[in-house]
């Protein structure tokens, strides 16, 4: 069974009591700590990771609903840090790549395990983007929807209404 929505992106209609317990239950598991707009020092050193630290903080404060809290900050770091091997990667692909391009045969097989490296990172990526809700996928069906409220009804129809509430009741009779 998946893991139930945040009840910010929840679409289904609840009871008050259960939007209550469902409430009260995503509390208790919050943290009174907000994560940092600012990346955290573990990412000091790497520019990268700061990069995409930065543009996932200005993402999630601009969503209504919180999907990540102050116990995701691990997650989102070692995220943070899988961007930043990926694009060293491929800085090293890239120049194994003109390498072999040069005439040098033993580049190849750096390309190549370069390749593979960049598979495994990106995929590893895409698994911890899922659960971060960074993808179309993970967040099909989750987005809150916009509350319509009811037009109001004009005398014809409010008429007409009263007319098939009549006509019904001789039925029912």
């Amino acid at each position: 069974m998946p893991a139930k929505k945040p009840i910010g992106l929840s679409v289904r209609h609840n009871t008050k009591a259960e939007k209550a317990q469902r409430e009260a239950a995503e509390a208790s598991m919050r943290s009174d700590r907000e994560l940092p707009m600012n990346p955290p020092a573990s990412l000091k050193e790497h520019p990268i990771a700061q990069a995409t630290w930065r543009r996932l903080m200005r993402e999630y404060t601009a969503i209504e609903a919180q999907i990540v809290g102050r116990l995701d900050l691990d997650l989102l770091t070692n995220y943070c840090i899988l961007s930043e091997q990926a694009a060293e990667l491929d800085l090293m692909r890239k120049k194994a790549f003109a390498s072999w391009q040069e005439g040098n045969p033993t580049a190849y097989d750096e390309v190549v395990k370069l390749d593979g490296r960049a598979d495994r990172k990106r995929a590893l990526m895409l698994q911890m983007s899922q659960t971060l809700y960074l993808t179309p996928r993970s967040r099909a069906g989750v987005m809150p929807k916009a509350k319509e409220e009811p037009q109001p009804k004009d005398d014809l129809e409010e008429l007409l209404g009263q007319v098939e509430n009549m006509t019904n009741a001789r039925f029912i009779e």
